[in-house]
């Protein structure tokens, strides 16, 4: 398995070195199906895939916990007046939702270049405890035991996630840098609608 994948690392290489010499001779992409110029479309299709991936994965993780949250929830026999509105709940949903996509195509535009391996302390950790903070939001505060003030740590915890996820991301590539940004703005306003269901 070790072999394979040194192989496959020593071809790309190789099929690199020979672009950027100018040089598009067959012998360096070698292989029993490998064609010369045929590898991009391969890794082209490979990246959507994983794009698509990224993006759907943390954008379906974060409607399913408020689906969770809301299938949790039993009703109450008096609504309380702080309780949160059906069309706060959809508002709320549709920008978690959102504000989660953008930042996984941030995370992956720094993945793609390399970032994630690079530097994981700048990168990976603070987008893993973003998306967890996110992801812990919506059953603490729209669950069946509401809970605003944890709510409110969830926000602190997601904007300076966020805050550190622009930071690390510019630092590999600056678009993704400023993809991040748009999530600590979400923060602050998820914190403002939570504030006022206390």
């Amino acid at each position: 398995m070790a072999a394979a994948a040194h192989e496959g690392m020593t071809q790309r290489v190789a099929a690199s070195a020979s672009r950027d010499d100018g040089g598009g001779s067959a012998a360096a992409v070698s292989g029993p199906n490998k064609k010369p110029g045929g590898g991009r479309a391969s890794t082209s299709r490979r990246g959507l895939r994983s794009l698509a991936a990224a993006v759907s994965l943390s954008a379906a993780l974060t409607a399913l916990s408020f689906f969770a949250a809301s299938h949790s929830s039993s009703p109450p026999s008096s609504p309380s007046p702080k309780a949160a509105t059906a069309s706060t709940v959809a508002v709320v949903l549709a920008g978690s939702v959102a504000s989660e996509a953008v930042l996984a195509l941030a995370a992956w535009m720094a993945w793609a270049e390399g970032g994630v391996h690079a530097r994981p302390a700048a990168t990976l950790l603070p987008y893993a405890a973003q998306l967890g903070a996110a992801l812990a939001w919506a059953p603490l505060v729209l669950g069946r035991h509401a809970a605003p003030r944890a709510g409110l740590a969830c926000c602190a915890a997601m904007a300076a996630a966020a805050v550190a996820c622009a930071r690390g991301f510019g630092a590999v590539n600056p678009v993704a840098g400023d993809l991040a940004k748009p999530a600590v703005a979400w923060a602050v306003i998820l914190a403002v609608v939570n504030y006022k269901m206390l």
